[in-house]
């Protein structure tokens, strides 16, 4: 198994102005190589000869760099081949560097990387296995972390359990499942945005190239970060709370960006709060969290999950302000979001033990029952 630990470094001022000075050779290399379309590492040779500067950075590093060209490109030719509208790579400033195989070395909580040196690391939790790659980057808050990628011959034991629950993800709050267990969405933009629209407005009056304006960019910078780490945070406890509780679990395969992009005025002043909640995120958080513990997860085609009536499956159009569904044919009322839970975990009943859309096939003798009706009263989880 794959383990990504992240840490925090703190470099003195010589061994940050190193990686500085790796930063912009490697910005070169990779500028230089979409220039002349080049991406292949077998050109570094002869460009070190052209350029002996380059030698200053480890050669790893710089072979990486080109692979992740080839890597980029590779991934547009794959979404060009969906049908989907794509650009081209453009040249930018690298804000990060791969260690891979040789050029580190880690000792107790020292860090030493090849043609840069020795720099102090918080280790906050020890790395699991073996490390197989460093990536160090420096973030917009100027601020230094490195990622350690290990592997360990473990492997997970697949459940026996049959604890199945669906999740529906919606706008009114942020998840509802089938046990009627409610997380509230964090609204951490929401809540962030009084302070952003200053900080953004002090940065747009100060003079371009002034100390007091890098100065306010990084305040800026700290303010998205302080968001981003909130919500990591809370999707990290989301996700665990159910890969702990259940084995097998049930999700909407939601496409985003339509969503996002509508026209239509209902979802278009809600296009902050869809983003902000992060469901791709979520799905996939959720996603390697039970690959770890052997848990199997099921993704569903989202749609008439709301319409459609759990007990006898009437399809009803609801409207969005509209929440509660209450079906004129069987009178099965409970509210919407349960409603669609309950309808995501039937329609993955179906499937259980196919390998569509899952990362970790359990297989199991007989499929978790589907779900029970809940009291209309739902258990609410404000804050984790």
């Amino acid at each position: 198994m794959r383990h990504v630990t992240r840490y925090r470094i703190y470099p003195s001022h010589a061994v940050e102005q190193r990686l500085f000075t790796g930063f912009v050779r490697c910005t070169f290399v990779r500028n230089w190589c979409l220039e002349n379309k080049v991406y292949r590492d077998s050109c570094l040779p002869k460009l070190k000869e052209e350029f002996p500067e380059l030698k200053e950075v480890h050669s790893k590093v710089l072979q990486n760099v080109v692979q992740q060209i080839a890597h980029n490109l590779h991934a547009l030719k794959r979404l060009k081949a969906t049908g989907r509208k794509v650009g081209k790579l453009r040249k930018k400033w690298v804000h990060s560097m791969i260690y891979e195989q040789t050029g580190f070395k880690l000792t107790g909580n020292r860090l030493w990387l090849s043609k840069i040196g020795e720099l102090p690391i918080e280790l906050s939790r020890p790395v699991p296995g073996r490390i197989k790659q460093i990536v160090i980057k420096h973030t917009p808050a100027h601020k230094w972390f490195v990622a350690i990628i290990s592997e360990t011959s473990d492997a997970p034991e697949p459940t026996a359990g049959t604890r199945a629950v669906g999740i529906d993800l919606n706008l009114e709050n942020f998840s509802t499942d089938t046990d009627g267990v409610v997380f509230e969405h964090p609204h951490n933009v929401r809540k962030t945005a009084k302070r952003l629209r200053r900080a953004q407005k002090k940065l747009s009056r100060a003079v371009k190239g002034s100390r007091n304006r890098r100065k306010q960019r990084v305040r800026v910078a700290r303010i998205h970060e302080q968001v981003e780490n909130r919500r990591n945070d809370f999707l990290h406890k989301w996700s665990r709370y159910y890969v702990d509780r259940y084995d097998h679990i049930a999700l909407e395969h939601l496409n985003i960006r339509p969503m996002v992009e509508s026209l239509d005025a209902k979802l278009r002043g809600r296009s902050r709060s869809i983003l902000d909640a992060a469901w791709y995120k979520a799905r996939e958080f959720i996603r390697y969290k039970a690959a770890n513990a052997g848990t199997y997860v099921h993704l569903v085609d989202p749609a008439y999950t709301t319409q459609d009536c759990f007990l006898c499956g009437h399809r009803e159009k609801k409207d969005l302000a509209q929440r509660t569904h209450s079906c004129p044919v069987c009178g099965y009322t409970v509210p919407r979001d349960l409603n669609a839970a309950q309808n995501i975990l039937k329609r993955a009943a179906v499937g259980w033990g196919t390998p569509e859309s899952t990362l970790v096939e359990i297989r199991t003798t007989t499929p978790p029952s589907p779900a029970v009706q809940v009291p209309v009263n739902e258990a609410r989880i404000s804050r984790l």
